[in-house]
């Protein structure tokens, strides 16, 4: 345990200086589309900041509803009370490990209510899915708007957008498989099994190498997403026997992830006010409204398929691509404003209730 929690430890540290490093580098090579973005930002009413902040919130409120809906067949259903709090805790872990461990604290946090924890794995597990199918739902649909649309950035880049989408489908009908298809689930198991487990090739790689100790880890490390495949698989039949649940869910993570979009629209909606400031107050609402939120669903579709700790960079490299073209330096405005009420203000608001919690006794599986 402690071992595990040492190497925990170095890995979020080694993640933070990667961050780090990355900020520093983009400051000094972005130095001037920061500042303007920052100065853009000090001129922006005070309803800008509100509307974010309430979007923030109702994001968190519709994730609670989530949460609350899933655990309604289990032994006790969690209060929406409990959910509200268990998406802002995991939020806290989120930011503060850079994303490794926001599905541990999301598991102990429903575990501690009275919940199985093997079937906490398993709604967080279902959670992970319904998230992904609610982004490239968004994403995919909001790609073929914008294209059919002639949005001119879109296709420019209309090649990458193709291919992103489909690693997104691909992604997103592999989890629907390992969590409804039994058959499916023992083929994932099977590969990893050929090529992590006992006798697989990795470890016989690393036997020849005299790495007898790392074979272990990996064979190890195989039985653990083994149970992970088919407690996700269990869970997910579990609640496809239930298909208003399942719909319903789809389209609340879609609303939530919407309410952090509308943060997209409402920055460049406001920078566009601003500088129109005396004259005509008129203003193209699907141009600097519409436009900006279905952009930003394509960027994290697109950025959530790309590799890096928390999506840290590749977020903000599609949103430069997609962004800069429409809406020039605007697109640093959007980044920084979408960062921070995504991740900054719920990790705030995640250290309250984190600061807060009360240990709770979690039942033996």
């Amino acid at each position: 345990m402690k071992k595990s929690r040492k190497s925990n430890l170095i890995s979020n540290l080694i993640k933070w200086i990667i961050i780090i490093i990355i900020l520093v580098i983009v400051y000094f090579w972005k130095n001037e589309e920061i500042t303007d973005a920052f100065r853009e930002i000090k001129q922006f009413p005070f309803w800008v900041t509100i509307l974010c902040l309430l979007a923030t919130i109702l994001h968190f409120v519709t994730e609670g509803r989530i949460i609350h809906d899933m655990t309604m067949y289990e032994d006790r259903q969690m209060t929406w009370w409990e959910a509200f709090k268990c998406g802002l805790y995991c939020a806290f872990y989120k930011l503060a490990s850079l994303g490794s461990l926001s599905g541990i604290a999301e598991v102990y946090y429903i575990a501690k209510h009275d919940i199985d924890p093997g079937r906490s794995t398993g709604i967080t597990l279902i959670q992970y899915a319904y998230q992904k199918l609610g982004i490239t739902i968004l994403g995919a649909t909001g790609f073929v708007i914008l294209y059919v649309s002639g949005v001119s950035t879109v296709n420019e880049y209309a090649k990458w957008g193709v291919l992103g989408t489909l690693v997104a489908l691909g992604i997103v009908l592999i989890l629907i498989l390992a969590a409804t298809v039994r058959k499916a689930a023992d083929f994932f198991a099977f590969i990893i099994k050929k090529i992590l487990g006992e006798g697989g090739l990795v470890p016989k790689l690393l036997g020849r190498s005299k790495k007898g100790k790392d074979a272990s880890k990996i064979i190890n490390l195989s039985k653990e997403i083994i149970d992970k495949i088919y407690s996700f698989n269990e869970a997910g039949l579990s609640f496809w026997a239930h298909k208003s649940l399942c719909v319903r869910v789809t389209f609340l993570k879609m609303v939530k992830m919407l309410l952090w979009y509308s943060v997209a629209g409402i920055t460049v909606y406001a920078a566009q006010l601003a500088k129109i400031s005396g004259t005509d107050p008129h203003i193209d609402v699907v141009k600097y409204m519409i436009i900006p939120i279905i952009l930003m669903a394509v960027s994290n579709m697109i950025g959530t398929v790309m590799v890096a700790p928390a999506g840290a960079g590749t977020l903000e490299f599609v949103v430069s691509l997609l962004f800069a073209p429409l809406y020039g330096n605007t697109a640093a405005t959007v980044v920084i404003l979408y960062r921070f009420y995504s991740m900054v203000v719920p990790f705030v608001l995640g250290a309250i209730v984190f600061a807060t919690d009360k240990p709770g006794n979690i039942k033996e599986s």
